[in-house]
């Protein structure tokens, strides 16, 4: 008997607590977990990625977050090589990478931890903090998170697609909608994000944006 379909998590977001990320990572007493939830927080980086490991640094009185792509197929255009974000450093995962990356000779360290332990420990942390609740936070909800937010913030489509290492913005659909008051409006922290290449424009996103906008539209009477 074929089991349940795996539910999507961009859909059991709305399911977990408003103040998720910041419970989660007050939680952590793991120095080397929380560097790396750390980096979750503040990119919404796939684990795969994160197992590679993510260099941030301090350049220009900003914090700098270098990730390599994990999901790459240059012969289908899939992917981005390495992307550069730019991350709110008065958050508490901002802050806390600061803080290692100025005891750090250099003022640059490498965050690493293998994929499928990050999930396993934020699920552990998931039952310790909400032993009633079903959902479970796993890495990739960060992920979601920052798509979702950025989305309902109206960041460009462009921007979305470089902090998500995505070679072409359609991609970005798969992140959630924007809408539903707008709760995770101006949470996502990204101040500013780059690639290796440019994003390809899908003419599909524009017919939906319109579709979107009809769909929501008032028609004044009178």
């Amino acid at each position: 008997m074929p089991g349940k379909p795996k539910q999507s998590k961009k859909y059991g977001l709305g399911k977990l607590a408003q103040d998720w990320r910041e419970r989660i990572f007050e939680s952590i007493h793991s120095e080397r977990l929380k560097a790396a939830v750390a980096v979750l927080s503040a990119t919404g980086c796939r684990p795969a990625e994160l197992e590679m490991g993510v260099i941030v640094r301090l350049k220009d009185e900003t914090l700098q977050l270098g990730i390599r792509g994990a999901k790459i197929d240059p012969e289908k255009g899939r992917g981005q090589p390495l992307r550069l974000l730019v991350v709110d450093r008065t958050t508490p995962w901002g802050r806390h990478l600061e803080k290692l990356v100025l005891d750090s000779p250099g003022q640059t360290i490498t965050v690493a931890y293998d994929a499928g332990g990050i999930s396993q420990r934020l699920r552990e942390k998931s039952r310790e903090l909400w032993p009633r609740r079903k959902s479970l936070v796993s890495a990739y909800c960060y992920r979601h998170f920052l798509g979702k937010s950025m989305r309902e913030s109206g960041e460009s489509a462009e921007k979305i697609a470089f902090a998500l290492g995505h070679a072409s913005d359609l991609s970005q659909l798969s992140y959630g909608r924007a809408g539903g008051g707008r709760k995770l409006l101006g949470q996502h922290g990204i101040l500013a994000a780059t690639a290796t290449n440019p994003v390809r424009h899908s003419a599909k996103l524009d017919r939906l944006a319109k579709m979107t906008t009809w769909r929501t539209f008032t028609p004044v009477t009178t």
